[in-house]
């Protein structure tokens, strides 16, 4: 690309995350963030900030992305757990039990008038943390940053493992399908139910096992026992793994980051990072064992107890590329499907829903009504595959993902997804994530 057309991308992607950066005020200090999109999403998104946090850092903005993190490390409760959503604007918080704000947050009451709002859900989203905080330490160097950011690594990660592992087998658990940050794909209509060719009830049988969740308290170890919703998803544990690997390395640079350090802080990080290049390595081979389909040649979702493979080829089949040591063979399978003109290599790659699947909707309309992540392309799973492939040596094709996204953006401006076929925007349009263009190869 052009240095002036990459200059020009780059001012564009500041200005639109500086148009939606808020701020809030909590327990006597100021955050600042930057909300997915001023008029659909006016909240702050986890791994939104994660992905604004990585574009941030890209343009040499080091202060304000460590600022899109540090909302979330506030809002970490002692157990571990962040919130996927911080209602840092409680004027905005709908009350409705039947609308999202409270079906993914605590408490089962807290509809009502008189009861305090949610200031954060229950809910997670894809464990992106790590490597946004990787990238910030890399361009920076900041080992003031590193020590703050470590700990709370350590217990968000720690966590992921003990309290979204029912099985104990390494691969964490969603609780609903919204965790995933893939709202209404297709992966997941078979447990729900919902069939084509009409795919009725995609307004309303997602929200059912969030209302379960409520009715149960968001307590973990209820839900697993009792929903038969839960699913051990390829896209979340892709990125686990990767997070796990990154927060690996961040614990063995603090390790020798300084030879003067307390010999117990040095060996803390060492055990640190020692946990966390096992689980990786332990969450991979059993992502391989349980959810590749060698016949196929692709992932699958595990749904319940019983891992039912939910055969539907989306995005989310695609996603262990971003593993680095993901075996070469899979690696060759999944590549071959990513090229195939009649799944997923489109005039503007990458679909979310191969173009094959009956469910594929260009447009994100079904039965009238907008759900998303049914056949759009978006630029944060565009960036996730391209780097992916760049790391397994398929360079001219993650070149390829960056040249047509930036036409994309150049000819559109920065939407939260545009049709594979025709590259017209659907969805929000000046949307946070969608800056990530400027960060792809």
């Amino acid at each position: 690309m052009e240095p002036q057309h990459y200059r020009e991308l780059s001012e564009g992607a500041k200005a639109l995350l500086e148009a939606n950066t808020e701020t809030a005020e909590w327990r006597g200090r100021r955050y600042r963030f930057s909300v997915p999109s001023l008029a659909a999403y006016p909240f702050q998104w986890f791994w939104d900030s994660c992905f604004h946090a990585i574009v941030w850092t890209r343009l040499g903005e080091i202060e304000r992305a460590k600022d899109e993190l540090r909302g979330f490390f506030v809002f970490q409760e002692p157990s571990g757990f962040i919130p996927h959503v911080i209602f840092w604007n409680q004027k905005r918080v709908r009350r409705s039990p039947f609308y999202w704000h409270y079906l993914e947050s605590c408490g089962r009451l807290s509809f009502l008038p008189w009861t305090k709002k949610p200031l954060a859900t229950a809910h997670i989203q894809p464990p992106l943390l790590a490597q946004a905080v990787e990238r910030i330490v890399l361009a920076s160097g900041d080992e003031r940053f590193l020590n703050e950011a470590l700990p709370v690594l350590e217990r968000y990660y720690r966590w992921l493992s003990s309290g979204r592992d029912p099985d104990h087998d390494g691969l964490i658990s969603i609780i609903a399908q919204y965790e995933s940050g893939l709202d209404f794909s297709p992966a997941y209509d078979a447990a729900l139910g919902v069939r084509p060719p009409r795919f009725r009830g995609l307004g309303v049988k997602p929200r059912i096992p969030e209302g379960l969740n409520v009715l149960l308290g968001q307590h973990l170890p209820t839900i697993f026992r009792l929903s038969p919703w839960h699913i051990e998803d390829v896209l979340v544990n892709s990125i686990y793994i990767q997070g796990l690997q990154a927060l690996g390395r961040l614990a063995r640079r603090l390790e020798h980051a300084n030879v003067s350090r307390e010999t117990s802080q040095r060996g803390h990080a060492t055990a640190v990072a020692e946990w966390a290049e096992a689980q990786a390595a332990r969450v991979l081979r059993t992502l391989v064992a349980k959810c590749f389909d060698a016949s196929a040649g692709l992932f699958w979702n595990l749904t319940g107890a019983q891992e039912r493979q939910s055969k539907v080829k989306t995005i989310i089949s695609l996603t262990p590329l971003i593993v680095p040591d993901l075996p070469r063979p899979i690696v060759e399978q999944l590549v071959a499907h990513l090229v195939d003109p009649k799944e997923f290599w489109t005039r503007y790659p990458l679909p979310s829903v191969a173009i094959n699947e009956s469910s594929f909707t260009p447009d994100n309309r079904v039965c009238g009504h907008r759900r998303i992540w049914r056949g759009p392309l978006s630029m944060n799973t565009n960036w996730f595959l391209a780097h992916g492939l760049r790391q397994h040596g398929y360079t001219d094709l993650a070149d390829h993902i960056g040249q047509t996204s930036r036409e994309l953006v150049v000819q559109h401006g920065f939407n939260e997804f545009f049709d594979p076929h025709t590259g017209v925007p659907v969805g929000a349009n000046r949307f946070g994530w969608a800056t990530l263009v400027i960060d792809l190869p």
